[in-house]
């Protein structure tokens, strides 16, 4: 492949990650009322409806388009992966458990989008005790999972952090990269709560931790990654800690 082609396809995937960021916020978090998500475990099934599924049905095509943009993702996912290579510019294992844990989130955000639509257009045709149970299990599988995207924000945090010779990405970012990614590990007790920190809405659970990775850590590399592909391919090599070759 020409450079030039190679160069614009890299900052085509670049700028899949702001268009993951504004997609989200609006068809997930707007168009589907997750800002802040119901509490459904301190729900009836006929609440979750009347509060949620039936007073908003926009759920369902904000869902919808969120199961598409949510793979926009992964895209970015794999240009990271690809930019995670050593002084000989080979591929580690650090850089495949990224791009595995970019794969996973991208279809499990997909995945979960799906079946929040699902709910969202059946409201009405089937009962409500199976929108709570269908509803419940997605929420279930979306943060109970959360080690999909804990070892990929670690791997990047230990390819930033212990990688001396790369420049793309400041050591302070893998810091917090890692810091998000082990916080996700109180997403366990949502299951077990109806108020609190760790309910699927409270302080830590959503407010901190989610926000947080949207923006201090995929916001973060984004910005570092955008500014990477524009460099270049020369600067590029020295960013990224290669030999020159010759």
């Amino acid at each position: 492949m020409e450079e030039g082609a190679k160069r614009a396809i890299e900052r085509g995937l670049a700028w899949c990650g702001p268009l993951f960021v504004v997609s989200i916020i609006y068809t997930w978090g707007i168009m589907g009322h997750n800002i802040p998500p119901p509490n459904m475990m301190a729900m009836t099934p006929d609440q979750l409806i009347s509060e949620y599924y039936g007073k908003y049905p926009e759920i369902g095509a904000g869902m919808i388009l969120s199961a598409t943009f949510g793979l926009f993702y992964t895209i970015w996912s794999c240009l990271l992966a690809s930019l995670m290579r050593d002084e000989h510019g080979n591929v580690g294992a650090l850089s495949f458990i990224e791009l595995a844990g970019g794969i996973l989130t991208g279809w499990l955000f997909a995945f979960c989008s799906a079946m929040w639509a699902a709910c969202s257009i059946l409201t009405g045709q089937v009962s409500p005790e199976i929108i709570k149970m269908v509803h419940t299990m997605t929420w279930f599988i979306f943060d109970c999972t959360y080690m999909i995207t804990t070892i990929q924000m670690c791997a990047l945090a230990l390819y930033t952090i212990l990688n001396k010779k790369q420049t793309m990405f400041p050591a302070w970012a893998g810091w917090v990269s890692a810091a998000i990614g082990i916080g996700f590990v109180p997403l366990i007790f949502m299951p077990f709560v109806t108020d609190g920190p760790f309910m699927v809405a409270g302080l830590w659970n959503f407010w901190i931790i989610f926000t947080g990775w949207i923006f201090a850590f995929f916001g973060v590399y984004n910005f570092y990654v955008l500014k990477h592909v524009y460099k270049s391919t020369a600067d590029q090599a020295v960013a990224a800690g290669r030999l020159a070759t010759v």
